[in-house]
């Protein structure tokens, strides 16, 4: 039987590649700030940005909390078909973030002195801080609101936009750094600016697409989902602990670099700060995408697509970490070289194999992210909670701590794979805690107890191909539904309404362009209901507009489209992540008549 890994995959591969590129552009314009501050205006302006990286973590733990808690509400809402509550979290979230960012731009203003000195600024710098504070602050909001909006464009699968968002904003910040620094002399000022246009140009990119007919989310501020704001916050709570946590773990590790190694390993881990991003920002973005599907699948309580998504990460996407790590050594040399000229220094040398042992370390993160959002998305928050102050913490700093002393840098660089190692290592023993034994299956490894979900004899899942497959599919449909106690003539039904849903997708959907297609078929018999799910990634197509349009037509025009919605009990359509999912149930009359 053919299952619907294809078409998991594709997702999957489709949905990376912009929250790869979103996640790095933070990395990829810190790289180019640093630069400009440190070969155009000076190492004071080197000091500001990072004296500013605690204020930019802010942001980025608000955006976090945010961003999680929504994407797996909506992921949860549209595996049940819910649009409406759907659109009420899609509302809650830019209201929410709308408000936040409009107070922290108003606090910026008002208070610039304040939080530079909160910040850890002195005399020196005071004055270069505040100005940058105050220019940065312009594009706070547009910075936040564009952060959400590219996870919903993700969701409605318009990829397109989010790579000329992406491009639009690196290509602005590199053009704008160059006139405002090198054409206008506007030093710290110009730098400011500059990462605020971008931050402003990235938004007027992505947020034209809602006011569009193509958008299937809709703002309002009646569709507002207020009851959803606890759950959101209490789901995406634990990406903002981890970056705080990171925060303090930054301050302590600067703390023990200062102690044991000197100004240069302070140095080498200020430029590496810069550049982590971009170097685990392929282990993110497999972690957000895999939260992503698995909060839809867990909706739809398909047990069967979760496991198929996890084998894909735990193998493909393994397979890609390795020749990322691979690439990062390799380019190692080029990207301390950027910062630190001189190959012959010791700061060159320190950073340098700061960035050979982290690219190492990348399938362990990827590792370590799979698990974190994977139990993010089921809604594990204790474990996800704890997790998060142990790995953004105590996972390095304690390591570090004990091995600084005897082996300098090396010590601390070092902690990196051991608190990577470690933090992998408490989610086997989290597993037997939840499970009160010792795994013995992979649905005890996925955290799934044996109620979860429909039992594997009351599914049948399947791809279909061509019509041959369609002939095929049917006559399986019907025979299971019969081996499941439905009487002959709604087994029958079923098969009927599954051929005729699936031949309409082969025959006008996979015809429509010259792209490899692929059709999913789920049939799912439960308490005297069956249920049939059809996906499809060919063009979005409704049929009950063309059910409505040919109702009452005595031609044969789109008989079999009507007669689906003449015997099913229900019909419901929905386009998510890009799928067509039609969603058709039949109940045996008699099985309910006895009740």
């Amino acid at each position: 039987m053919k299952n619907n890994s294809g078409m998991i995959s594709r997702i999957f591969f489709s949905l990376l590649p912009v929250q790869i590129m979103v996640l790095a552009m933070g990395s990829i314009n810190s790289i180019v700030d640093g630069a400009m501050a440190g070969r155009l205006i000076g190492a004071n302006a080197v000091g500001v940005i990072g004296l500013y990286y605690a204020m930019v973590s802010l942001l980025n733990a608000i955006g976090a909390v945010l961003l999680g808690g929504t994407a797996v509400l909506c992921g949860r809402y549209m595996g049940k078909g819910d649009l409406k509550k759907t659109e009420g979290v899609f509302s809650l979230n830019l209201t929410v973030t709308f408000v936040i960012g409009a107070v922290l731009t108003i606090v910026s203003f008002l208070f610039p002195h304040a939080i530079a000195v909160i910040l850890g600024t002195n005399e020196q710098l005071e004055a270069d801080l505040v100005t940058y504070i105050i220019g940065y602050a312009i594009g706070i909001l547009p910075m936040l609101l564009s952060q959400q909006i590219a996870s919903f464009l993700q969701l409605e699968r318009q990829s397109a936009i989010g790579y000329a968002g992406v491009a639009g904003m690196i290509i602005s910040n590199i053009a704008a750094d160059y006139f405002f620094v090198v054409s206008f002399n506007m030093g710290i000022w110009g730098l400011a600016l500059a990462t605020t246009l971008s931050n402003i140009i990235y938004f007027l990119i992505l947020v034209p697409y809602y006011f569009t007919k193509k958008a299937q989310l809709h703002f309002g501020i009646k569709r507002i989902s207020w009851p959803d704001l606890g759950d959101m916050l209490k789901i995406g709570f634990p990406g903002a602990l981890l970056i705080f946590c990171l925060s303090f773990r930054s301050v302590a590790i600067n703390r023990i670099l200062l102690s044991y190694v000197g100004e240069d390993g302070l140095s080498a881990m200020s430029a590496f700060n810069m550049v982590i991003g971009f170097l685990i920002a392929y282990c993110l973005g497999n972690g957000s995408v895999l939260r992503m599907l698995i909060s839809v699948f867990a909706g739809e309580e398909d047990k069967l697509s979760m496991r198929k998504t996890m084998q894909l990460v735990m193998t493909k996407g393994m397979l890609l970490s390795f020749a990322t790590a691979v690439v990062a050594i390799a380019v190692s040399p080029v990207v301390t070289s950027f910062f630190f000229p001189d190959p012959n220094t010791a700061v060159y040398q320190m950073m340098h194999q700061l960035l050979v042992i982290y690219s190492l370390c990348i399938p362990l993160v990827l590792i370590c992210q799979v698990i974190t959002n994977y139990l993010q998305a089921l809604d594990h928050r204790l474990y996800v909670n704890y997790i998060s102050v142990f790995d953004g913490f105590f996972a390095m700093v304690i390591p570090a701590m004990i091995l600084a002393p005897h082996m300098g840098a090396m010590g601390v660089w070092l902690a990196n794979p051991i608190g990577i190692i470690l933090t992998i290592l408490m989610a086997p023993l989290y597993c037997i805690l939840y499970g009160k034994r010792l795994p013995r299956s992979v649905d005890d490894f996925m955290f799934l107890k044996p109620d979860y979900g429909i039992s594997a004899d009351r599914v049948l899942d399947r791809s279909i191909r061509d019509l041959e497959e369609v002939t095929e599919a049917s006559a399986e449909t019907q025979s299971f539904c019969k081996r499941n106690g439905m009487d002959g003539k709604h087994a029958y039904y079923a098969a009927l309404c599954l051929e005729e849903m699936t031949a309409n997708v082969i025959q006008h959907g996979f015809g429509h362009d010259r792209k490899k297609h692929y059709l999913n078929t789920t049939v799912i018999f439960n308490d005297g209901c069956v249920t049939l799910r059809i996906k499809d990634d060919c063009v979005a197509f409704d049929p009950s507009e063309m059910a409505k349009i040919t109702s009452g037509d005595q031609s044969v025009s789109n008989i079999g489209i009507r007669m689906v919605y003449d015997i099913a009990d229900s019909v419901e359509y929905r386009n998510m992540l890009g799928l067509n999912v039609l969603t058709i149930k039949i109940r045996d009359k008699k099985i309910f008549s006895k009740k």
